[in-house]
């Protein structure tokens, strides 16, 4: 294995090998397990990755790690699976590395494929809406829920559905909802102006990341580290800078107020 104290110039072919042949190494002494199209992924990542601002800063084996955890959970970085930024690492020769973050689209996918959910449906509740629950056996019942979609969102609830034909219903108060998003790298960002779909998001996530927390398969070292309403696009903060696949190497990074 290379040196774990080099430092990932990006210049095309030599990081590629360097990673890819970390992982070769890491495959054939069944330590990891990867995608017969894992080259490919890792060309297509590092091209990306070239626009980074401090990645040349990166070690090639923090690279390495942060693509094993997408690997691992079976997640496309070209399907907006998940993002990488770059962060100061005191554990790190270099003082920085490369880190995974889980995105909307991949806590979906991973559920549908590794935890037997068949589909996930958030429903927010409103001020003049009719709504009752109660817990039987110590799961959460919906009794009623008339909606009329009028006065303040005051909570909502996600329905999860499994494969079995299982039914389970996760309640959140408006605080619970709120505490989340002032957990976001840009909580008054203009992606807010859609409340409703924010916050419908926001109940997925929670719901989605409990239960791929508590599976056997899943590699949820990763799951709480970021914000869970985290906007799409080339966005610095503080001393990070999230890049996920929409991302063009022209783009200014977009300073966000925490």
């Amino acid at each position: 294995m290379e040196n774990q104290n080099q430092v990932a110039v990006y210049e095309p072919s030599k990081v590629r090998s360097e990673v890819i042949k970390q992982m070769e190494s890491m495959s054939a002494s069944k330590f990891v397990s990867l995608p017969d199209t894992f080259k490919e992924s890792v060309f297509f990542a590092m091209e990306k990755l070239s626009t980074m601002k401090d990645v040349e800063q990166v070690p090639s084996i923090s690279v390495t790690k942060a693509f094993l955890k997408m690997f691992s959970n079976k997640l496309d970085f070209q399907k907006n699976h998940c993002y990488f930024f770059v962060q100061n690492d005191k554990d790190s020769p270099t003082g920085k590395s490369l880190r995974f973050g889980w995105q909307y689209q991949g806590l979906i996918f991973t559920a549908k494929q590794m935890c037997d959910v068949k589909d996930v449906i958030p429903v927010l509740i409103n001020s003049e809406d009719k709504f009752s629950m109660h817990f039987e056996n110590g799961v959460l019942k919906i009794d009623e829920h008339i909606p009329t979609f009028k006065g303040e969102i005051i909570g909502g609830y996600c329905v999860i559905e499994f494969n079995n034909g299982d039914i389970r219903p996760k309640y959140y108060t408006k605080s619970d909802l709120d505490q989340r998003r002032d957990k976001s790298m840009a909580k008054n960002g203009n992606f807010w102006a859609w409340e409703r779909e924010m916050y419908e998001k926001t109940l997925i996530n929670a719901t989605i990341k409990r239960i791929i927390e508590t599976h056997t398969d899943t590699e949820k070292d990763d799951l709480y580290n970021e914000p869970e309403t985290i906007d799409v696009g080339h966005r610095e903060v503080v001393d990070q800078v999230i890049l996920t696949q929409g991302d063009t190497s022209n783009a200014e990074p977009e300073k966000v107020k925490i």
